[in-house]
Order: structure tokens, then sequence, then C-alpha cells
């Protein structure tokens, strides 16, 4: 990828997550962002989407502002960083990703693809923590692996309803059969 801008979103993504691990499978937290940048990089989409790619949990799960990301990033990619956002006031699991998923959909085709990169990657480092142990996982989580499919499968929804040509909508129906059938 080696360009200027993704370089940097590179280090802040590193200098937000630092060694956070993922609740599903317990993977630093940086290699969850760095597989959403690779594949938007792989599925051909730019600099900006793939450096928003990097930095989608910035703010959210690591710990970034979205003050130092327009100061570094510029508004482009930190208006994508904060459509990926979810509101954490709000309590309810559910709720909260509903939201999420419809804050995503208002930001447009590039929010949506993003989030469905992420949902690929999310629903592949969820099947690799249930191979491991899916008591842990739930624990880690905070939520069932029921509540975490469901998520996800109202996502791939909203994503193939409001982008149907998206390009990773294959992918999130393969991943979704095989989180299914327990594989």
């Amino acid at each position: 990828m080696g360009s200027v801008l993704l370089e940097r979103a590179y280090v802040l993504a590193a200098e937000a997550h630092g060694s956070q691990r993922r609740a599903t499978d317990q993977a630093l937290f940086l290699d969850h962002v760095v597989e959403v940048a690779t594949l938007l990089h792989d599925a051909r989409f730019d600099e900006d989407m793939v450096a928003a790619g990097l930095l989608h949990d910035a703010v959210e799960r690591g710990t970034a502002t979205e003050t130092r990301l327009r100061a570094e990033m510029g508004d482009g990619i930190t208006s994508l960083v904060m459509a990926l956002t979810e509101d954490g006031s709000i309590e309810s699991f559910a709720e909260r990703k509903e939201a999420l998923r419809g804050q995503v959909r208002a930001a447009g085709l590039q929010a949506i693809a993003i989030f469905a990169a992420d949902k690929l990657s999310d629903i592949r480092g969820l099947r690799r923590g249930i191979d491991a142990s899916r008591a842990s996982i739930e624990a880690r989580m905070g939520t069932t692996v029921a509540g975490m499919a469901g998520h996800y499968t109202e996502s791939v929804d909203m994503i193939e309803a409001s982008d149907p040509g998206c390009r990773f909508v294959p992918s999130l129906h393969e991943e979704l059969a095989g989180l299914a059938q327990g594989r």
C-alpha cells in the first residue's frame, strides 16, 4: 500500500489501538483494521477509503479523537470514520447497532463499503473465536453469538438493500452461511 497517507493512517491506527485485542478471536485489534483496509485495497478502492478503513474504529474502540483525526487526516476521511462510529451513549446493544446501521446508510455508499468490509472481517473473527471457545467469546463480547449474528445479518441486509452491487455482499453471505452452520 506504501503511500504517505496510508503510512500516516497506519501509524494513527497503531497508536489508537496499541496492544488492544479483539473480543471475538483475541487477535490484535490492529490486525482487524489492517484486514478491513486490505479488503478495500484489494477491491480497488482509493487511498482515502483504505485510510478510512484503517481508522474506522480509532475513535469508537481506540484512543483517537475526532479532532485529532480532522487535523491529521482531513475532513473527508474523518467524516467517514465518524459515520462508522457508534453512539456509545445508547445502552441497548440492539438499539445501538440499529442506530449505527441507520447512520452508515445515511452516510452513503463509501461508508457502506467500509462497513461491509468491517462486517466481513468481524464475521471471520467471530467464526475464529467460536472455534476456540464459545463461552469465553461471549463473555469477552458482552453479548451472545446469536446476538452478534443477528446484528451481522441485519447489517448485510442493509448493505445489500443500500448498495446491491457492493463487492463484499457475496463474501458476506458466504461467511454468514458458515457462521449459521457452525463452521
